[in-house]
């Protein structure tokens, strides 16, 4: 069976009708300073919409319509709505990411080129310019629908450390009751100043290439909070809590009182093992079992002693 032809963009239009160039000018040329400066204080940086109604235009199917500017604003202010969404979730991280992918400052409008496959709306960071996709027959629908796609679209982008959605789950579900778990370990094992160290850049890298289906990122803190707290819990199980004997047997080889998290290739253990080395405690795990059985974190701790 023969491949289908690849999609061929349509040429733009020479000379727009005069309405639908008094369209552009009434409905977005004249509001595109506006437009702009709600993007600008959103992101704090200073941003430009470049959108051709030459090329826009020629996938209008409507004969006689004549609202290429209404549309064209229309995408505008979609793209400021999904924008207030994604800062007041991500904040200035989300900012800082955002002005990182589109280094170009443009937002612009054009056709997809999947062609019949794309969907109606969506959105890519292409050359540092952040573009609105639409279907070829879907001009002007769905304008204010690209929220989730415009975090696919700047997290796509080349960026060092971790993801926004990885950031926002330990901002979330990990710093604000660490402290208080540390603390209650602390009290457990006799030692008040024992710390926790999740090792994000590395762990989050070991994921990032050992497991495909990204939605791990979204629980990424809740995940290594987790860890922590199930080996708190075996601790518990095993008897440390008041018992000086066992307190002054892990005191013995543990000297850098520090617990750290990390991901490896390979273990001896199914789901996770802990380690002693160099007098540091290490839990660890695998990218295949991220995040399964971690109330067994630990489990046999006191053999190691």
């Amino acid at each position: 069976m023969p491949k289908p032809a690849p999609f061929t963009p349509k040429p733009a239009i020479e000379k727009l009708p005069l309405a639908v160039r008094k369209d552009v000018r009434d409905n977005f040329e004249n509001e595109k300073e506006d437009l702009e400066k709600q993007v600008n204080d959103l992101l704090g940086n200073e941003y430009k919409f470049k959108f051709n109604p030459n090329e826009i235009w020629a996938y209008n199917e409507s004969s006689g319509s004549t609202n290429c500017g209404s549309i064209m604003k229309n995408y505008a202010t979609g793209f400021i709505y999904c924008l207030k969404y994604y800062v007041e979730k991500y904040g200035d991280e989300g900012k800082d990411h955002f002005n990182g992918a589109v280094s170009q400052s443009e937002i612009s409008v054009g056709v997809n080129t999947l062609g019949d496959k794309a969907p109606t709306i969506s959105c890519e960071v292409r050359d540092g310019v952040f573009w609105i996709l639409f279907h070829p027959t879907s001009l002007g629908y769905n304008c204010d629908y690209i929220g989730d796609a415009m975090l696919a679209a700047i997290e796509a982008a080349p960026c060092e450390g971790l993801s926004l959605r990885a950031k926002h789950s330990v901002d979330e579900d990990y710093e604000s009751k660490i402290d208080e778990l540390q603390e209650e370990l602390g009290k457990l094992i006799g030692m008040p100043d024992v710390t926790l160290d999740p090792n994000w850049d590395e762990n989050f890298k070991a994921l990032k290439e050992g497991v495909k289906d990204e939605g791990w990122q979204t629980s990424f803190g809740r995940a290594v909070f987790d860890y922590f707290e199930g080996f708190k819990s075996q601790l518990g199980y095993q008897g440390f809590k008041d018992d000086e004997m066992l307190q002054e047997g892990l005191a013995d080889v543990f000297s850098s009182k520090k617990i750290v998290l990390r991901v490896l290739p390979k273990i001896k253990k199914s789901y996770n093992e802990a380690v002693i080395e160099d007098g540091t405690v290490y839990l660890q795990t695998t990218p295949s079992n991220w995040w399964v059985n971690v109330s067994q974190t630990g489990e046999g701790f006191i053999d190691l002693l």
